[in-house]
């Protein structure tokens, strides 16, 4: 008599789509976790469709003349992937001055991949895996006004603790160098 062994990341794609779902079939965005995290005491959310996995930020190598939202490159899962500062990219700090000033120094990359471009965001905490279907339609303007916001594409109300939560435009990944 043979046990059948199952396998909890295959399992967890197939049911959630969460972190690399390789089905090849097409869902919608409303199919997928969001993956809240904080950055400078403000939380983001980012769907899950896009996410490959959530880190421990690790050893990162600087690359020469990079932009300053870009303080290098690291190992995740044995490839070598390009590292955004959000902090950096948003304004408000950076992650090697937050690191030399705080005692916690795992700070968590959040493994994105958007049009084949994979990059490890540096966030400071993973707040909560959820699902997320209340949007405020129109709060946010993409070209003008005074909630004009290349980096966030929606503001949404959490489930869980009814807060709001700032949706990450995800495809602006591509768009940076």
């Amino acid at each position: 008599m043979s046990a059948e062994v199952k396998n909890p990341e295959k399992d967890l794609n197939m049911e959630t789509g969460f972190l690399g779902d390789d089905s090849g079939m097409e869902r919608s965005e409303a199919e997928y976790p969001w993956i809240v995290f904080a950055l400078d005491g403000t939380e983001y959310g980012i769907n899950s469709k896009y996410v490959l996995s959530i880190e421990i930020v690790g050893e990162i190598t600087p690359i020469v003349d990079a932009q300053h939202h870009c303080p290098g490159i690291t190992r995740s899962r044995g490839n070598m992937i390009e590292l955004l500062d959000l902090r950096a990219l948003f304004g408000v700090g950076d992650y090697l001055s937050a690191k030399s000033d705080s005692h916690d120094d795992r700070y968590m990359m959040v493994v994105i991949e958007t049009e084949g471009i994979k990059r490890g965001v540096i966030v400071d905490q993973i707040v909560s895996v959820e699902y997320i279907t209340r949007f405020e339609d129109g709060v946010v303007d993409k070209t003008e006004g005074a909630l004009s916001s290349r980096y966030v594409s929606r503001v949404a109300r959490r489930e869980k603790s009814d807060s709001t939560v700032l949706i990450f435009n995800a495809d602006i990944l591509s768009e940076l160098s």
